[in-house]
């Protein structure tokens, strides 16, 4: 599980960013990435903790749909994200 204090670090072998969305190359794959995950790419290139990122995220879309928690939509972008090898989690006691 992905917690509050675990460190969110891009890792993608090459961006391109266009009308704010990102285009990412991981290895062999192109990914064009959605609006949440193109600002996560963006921000994540120094490391963001999931805390910092969710602060950050609201701030930039606003509240999630649905009333869910903005932290459990972090988490669920992140964890998709790092299954693809666009970012890497690392626990902070790493």
């Amino acid at each position: 599980m992905i917690a509050d204090h675990d460190v969110v670090v891009t890792t993608v072998d090459d961006a391109l960013i266009r009308n704010d969305r990102v285009l990412v190359l991981v290895g062999s794959e192109v990914m064009l990435l959605s609006l949440v995950g193109s600002e996560v790419v963006r921000v994540c290139a120094g490391g963001l903790t999931i805390t910092e990122l969710g602060v950050h995220l609201l701030a930039v879309f606003g509240e999630p749909p649905n009333g869910a928690s903005v932290h459990d939509q972090t988490r669920t972008v992140v964890g998709s994200l790092r299954e693809v090898g666009v970012v890497h989690v690392t626990s902070a006691t790493e």
